[in-house]
């Protein structure tokens, strides 16, 4: 993908569980596949923070405690606050209703 066409690109509609309309089946996709997304990207930083620590505790060594403590605690944090569940789980047990 060209970086000229970054601006043109379309970005999804947010939807979320609270807003809809649980009859209209169209709002339910919509909040599925807006909940798969942000779970899909918090996945990915996850991943990309974990990355991080290990090159970073690789080219350290002996010194990595000391060294990579903010991407430990980052990783840390990152872990108890991102857990994985699918929409189903969201979606039967909304906090809304």
């Amino acid at each position: 993908m060209a970086l000229d066409n970054y601006e043109n690109h379309k970005r999804p509609e947010l939807v979320s569980f609270d807003d809809i309309d649980y009859e209209k089946f169209p709002e339910v996709q919509a909040a599925r596949s807006s909940f798969t997304r942000e779970q899909w990207i918090r996945t990915y930083e996850l991943k990309v923070t974990h990355d991080a620590l290990r090159k970073c505790k690789q080219y350290h060594q002996h010194d990595a405690q000391k060294n990579c403590r903010p991407l430990i605690f980052k990783y840390m944090k990152m872990i108890e606050s991102y857990p994985l569940q699918g929409y189903l789980g969201y979606q039967k047990n909304d906090p809304s209703k």
